[in-house]
């Protein structure tokens, strides 16, 4: 049978020309295109110009794609070809671009059997396919974000709470595997049952509105043991298109150590209220650089002549008589700085029985830092002196008026003995006249007791006078080592002087401290045959420093040796005997001349006593 191809093809052409479905017509072994309707062509991105070519030529990015071979293929099996969301890469204007189709290759037979042509119809899916394909990029990318959150987070479908997702943050959290993905909620943690989580889940699922839970305890089970656990939650609804909730993202955060840590905190915090409150010293806690009245106890209370209303308040307002007073400017110095201030025996005006009066104390401000070394508050612990500085001051108003009246009566017996003395010896009686030296000398160790004691009346009440003069320093303390040479004969007093300086000091309480060091290193080491003086120059300051090889001081007790009436202790008081002022009197001159003085020394290895002056 003669086919008029021609003719039938005009008839097809016509059919399909105006068809919104883009179909083609492809004839021979070269896959000439015979017909190509508006809708190819503009799925192709190409004009009428192209029917007539090889479908190779017309479209010559399809080289590398797999359609040519199955047109050939179609052609010689004579077999159609269906293909759904096929993709395909074809330049549409000037650029190379990604289209999806569903399409058939179609073969067209003569009566023979022969395939003479190949039909090609499409559909143009490319947004459908594109939108499908971002729907499930974005649910795989809000999958990933849920496995990679920072935070617990889970999804929980339908009206059963279906565990569809929960990364591993949430699956430790439950103490569970991954396991309990695709069961019910209930069944993969049946420990929550009877907890109050059901039905929140179920009454945010009904009302779409999400619930926030805070340090809320949830008792699971973990490593087969069901424990209490503390978390922040979060149960956010999840909608559809329709806004209808389909079900609710879990996001969880664990607080249980630092829930635990607060508990600890309150409770030590209770602790030290109760042990400031119960103190029998009185102890203030003080807050911000405003120093506000957090907490004080009775006895701090009672110091102040207050009562508890003025806990919360700043100290300026709460206490109004520390104005002009020193207290709240230290106070305010320690938050600022955060270095802790001690006081002995300060003297305040409080209000005692309505009216203000003076009373003394012996104080600490100690800062407290933060874990980040930041002041929050500062503790003060404070001890009522008031009696002990009232009976010092009687004790050195009668040591005073003794040493005074003391003073006239043994000068006056000092003179009779070195007349006597002077009689007896001129009478040729030596051993009387010895007799009478030695009480002479025992006349000048009263006399040196009694010039300590008016030193210490002088110290206590402010009135030791200093009467500064230029002089040669080591020619100073040479003359003084010469005449302390004179009264001891087992020891050498070995010196190196090396400042040559002129000081502006007072010479006479210089050479005070100076003979009380020698004193003190030929008493006590009554074994040893030398004693060192050394002076020299550091650090712009002259120093001197006189070293004994005798019984030495242990550390434990060298800060006290600069007290006042401190003797050595035990047995050996006896053996050495003082009042224990030498030291006391000496440290004070040395303080008052802007000096310092400090002790070296080992037990049983000597001792080596020093002061250092600016020049």
């Amino acid at each position: 049978m003669y086919i008029n191809l021609d003719d039938n093809a005009a008839i097809f052409y016509t059919l399909i020309e105006e068809s919104p479905m883009p179909i083609a017509l492809y004839i021979g072994e070269k896959m000439i295109i015979k017909v190509a309707n508006k809708a190819i062509l503009k799925a192709w991105g190409r004009d009428s110009t192209v029917i007539g070519q090889e479908l190779a030529n017309a479209l010559p990015e399809l080289k590398d794609q797999p359609f040519l071979g199955i047109l050939q293929n179609v052609r010689e099996t004579g077999i159609a070809y269906e293909s759904k969301e096929d993709r395909v890469l074809l330049v549409n204007d000037g650029v190379l671009q990604t289209f999806y189709f569903d399409f058939i290759y179609k073969p067209l037979k003569d009566d023979e059997g022969h395939v003479w042509g190949i039909l090609n119809n499409a559909t143009n899916v490319t947004e459908l396919v594109n939108a499908r394909l971002k729907v499930k990029a974005s649910e795989e990318l809000f999958r990933k974000m849920i496995q990679d959150a920072p935070v617990a987070i889970g999804i929980l479908r339908g009206e059963n709470f279906i565990i569809e997702q929960a990364n591993e943050d949430l699956l430790r959290i439950w103490g569970k595997t991954d396991k309990v993905i695709g069961l019910k909620l209930i069944d993969g943690l049946p420990e929550i049952k009877d907890q109050l989580f059901p039905e929140l889940l179920a009454q945010v699922y009904k009302t779409g509105v999400a619930h926030y839970g805070y340090e809320t305890m949830a008792r699971i089970e973990r490593d087969g043991a069901l424990q209490d656990y503390y978390f922040n939650f979060v149960y956010d609804p999840i909608r559809d298109q329709h806004n209808v909730v389909t079900g609710i993202m879990v996001v969880a955060n664990e607080i249980t150590s630092s829930v635990h840590s607060r508990m600890e905190v309150a409770k030590s915090e209770e602790r030290f209220r109760n042990l400031l409150l119960d103190t029998p010293m009185a102890t203030g806690y003080y807050e911000t650089e405003d120093i506000i009245i957090s907490l004080a106890n009775d006895e701090m209370l009672r110091f102040w002549g207050k009562d508890k209303s003025v806990l919360g308040k700043p100290m300026e307002e709460a206490i109004p008589e520390l104005k002009g007073q020193p207290f709240i400017g230290i106070l305010k110095e320690v938050y600022r700085t955060g270095i802790p201030y001690h006081a002995d025996q300060q003297e305040a005006l409080l209000p005692v029985n309505g009216k203000l009066e003076k009373v003394w104390f012996n104080f600490t401000y100690k800062p407290l830092r933060n874990a980040e070394g930041e002041v929050y508050a500062i503790l003060h612990a404070a001890m009522d002196v008031s009696k002990q500085v009232q009976l010092q001051q009687q004790k050195d108003e009668f040591l005073g008026i003794a040493s005074h009246e003391l003073k006239t009566p043994v000068t006056s017996i000092k003179a009779y003995a070195q007349v006597l003395e002077r009689m007896i010896r001129n009478e040729g009686d030596e051993k009387k006249a010895g007799m009478v030296r030695k009480m002479d000398l025992q006349l000048n160790r009263l006399t040196g007791l009694i010039g300590d004691l008016l030193d210490v009346t002088k110290i206590q009440s402010g009135k030791m006078t200093f009467n500064p003069t230029r002089f040669d320093f080591d020619l100073a303390v040479n003359e003084i080592v010469e005449e302390m040479q004179h009264i001891t004969s087992q020891h050498r007093i070995k010196t190196n002087l090396n400042t040559n300086s002129m000081v502006y000091f007072d010479r006479e309480r210089i050479g005070q401290v100076i003979t009380n060091f020698l004193s003190n290193a030929i008493k006590y080491s009554t074994d040893a045959h030398q004693i060192d003086v050394n002076t020299y120059i550091q650090d712009n300051e002259v120093v001197l420093s006189v070293h004994d090889y005798g019984i030495g001081i242990s550390k434990e007790l060298q800060h006290l040796v600069f007290d006042q009436f401190y003797r050595v202790g035990g047995n050996l008081q006896h053996t050495y005997p003082g009042l224990g002022l030498g030291l006391y009197i000496s440290s004070e001159i040395i303080k008052n001349e802007g000096g310092r003085i400090w002790v070296e020394s080992e037990d049983g290895e000597g001792s080596t006593f020093c002061f250092a002056l600016k020049i």
